[in-house]
This record gives C-alpha cells, sequence and structure tokens, in this order.
C-alpha cells in the first residue's frame, strides 16, 4: 500500500471537513462534486476508516495473545 507524501501547508476545506494542498485554489475532494455525491464520497471515508481501526485492534488483540503465550510457555 502506498502511502502519500505528506503534506507541508494545507487548508482545511469548509465545505468537506478534510484537507488538501495549500497550493491548490478549490479543494481537490469536493469542488467537483454535488452534494449527494460528497456524502457519499465521506460516508466511504468513515467506512475505510472504521475498518482500519477494527483491524488495528484485530492486531492489537492478537499480539496480546501471543505475548500471553510467550509468558506462559518461558516458566
Amino acid at each position: 500500500m502506498l502511502v502519500p507524501p505528506p503534506i507541508g501547508f494545507s487548508n482545511k476545506c469548509k465545505r468537506c471537513g478534510l484537507r488538501y494542498p495549500g497550493k491548490e485554489r478549490e479543494c481537490v475532494h469536493c469542488s467537483n462534486l454535488t452534494d449527494v455525491q460528497m456524502e457519499e464520497m465521506l460516508e466511504q471515508k468513515r467506512s475505510a476508516h472504521k475498518n482500519t481501526a477494527n483491524l488495528g485492534k484485530l492486531f492489537f488483540y492478537i499480539m496480546l495473545l501471543i505475548l500471553i503465550g510467550m509468558v506462559i510457555f518461558a516458566q
């Protein structure tokens, strides 16, 4: 998975609330979308964030089980 480069100077869009590069005049996320399309895009972003957070919790619990197993079997 490619990670986008960090944005040095950014602005926060008043319409969608997302950040976009400061060198751009308009928000690159929502400037060409209708209100309905923008809501769909924001819902997709929320859903992706929720899925990523759930995956992080899963990895944490797996790591915790491995650590407990190592402690138990080390004795």
